[in-house]
C-alpha cells in the first residue's frame, strides 16, 4: 500500500481507535463494539470493512454463531503505522492533516477516559507531558530502539481481569536542523 493510501484510509479517528483496540490481539467486531461503545454498529462494520480492503486488517478466523459466522481480524503485518520512508514523500500540508487526526484520537481517548464515572486522574495515571532533549542522530535512534522495547513488552500482554486498557501514544518532533 502506498503512503497516501494509508494516510487516507488512517485519517479518520473512528478508524485510528478501532486499529487501537487490536494492540497485538485478534478481535471479533462484538469484542471492538464492546471496547467502543460510542460507535453505531453500522459505522463500525463499515470502517472494519473499509480497513480490510485497505489490507489493515485481515481476517484469522471465523467463529460459528446461531446465523452468519463471525469474523475474528487482526492487524495484518506491518500495516498499523505509516512507514517512516513514506513519511517524505508527504507534503507539509499532508504532515500536518495527519498528524490533527493523530491528535484528535487523543483528544477523543482523552474525553472518553474524562466523562466515564469516578474517573480519578491522578489515581488513574492520567499524565501527559512534553519534553525537549537534545540527541544526536545515533542517541535518537538508541531512545527509538529502547521505547519501542518497552512499549513491546507491555503489548505482549494479554487482557486480564486485572488489567485496563491504557492509551500509550507518542511523537517524536525533530527541531530544524541547524
Amino acid at each position: 500500500m502506498s503512503g497516501s493510501t494509508w494516510v487516507d484510509l488512517m485519517l479518520h479517528p473512528v478508524r485510528l481507535r478501532i486499529v487501537g483496540e487490536f494492540s497485538g490481539r485478534e478481535r471479533s467486531p462484538g469484542q471492538l463494539a464492546a471496547a467502543l461503545p460510542d460507535v453505531p454498529h453500522s459505522s463500525l462494520y463499515r470502517h472494519i470493512a473499509q480497513l480490510v480492503g485497505g489490507g489493515v486488517l485481515e481476517v484469522v478466523a471465523e467463529r460459528p454463531t446461531g446465523g452468519p459466522a463471525e469474523r475474528v481480524y487482526r492487524v495484518a503485518a506491518g500495516a498499523d503505522r505509516l512507514p517512516a520512508e513514506h513519511l517524505d514523500g508527504l507534503s507539509a500540508d499532508e504532515q500536518r492533516r495527519y498528524f490533527s487526526v493523530f491528535v484528535a484520537s487523543l483528544l477523543d481517548s482523552l474525553s472518553a477516559y474524562a466523562a466515564s464515572p469516578g474517573a480519578r486522574p491522578s489515581a488513574d495515571g492520567l499524565s501527559y507531558n512534553r519534553a525537549v532533549v537534545h540527541l544526536s542522530d545515533e542517541e535518537r535512534a538508541q531512545f527509538s530502539a529502547r521505547l519501542a522495547e518497552v512499549v513491546g513488552d507491555m503489548l505482549a500482554l494479554a487482557p486480564a481481569a486485572h488489567r485496563r486498557p491504557f492509551h500509550i501514544a507518542s511523537s517524536v518532533i525533530p527541531g530544524p536542523r541547524s
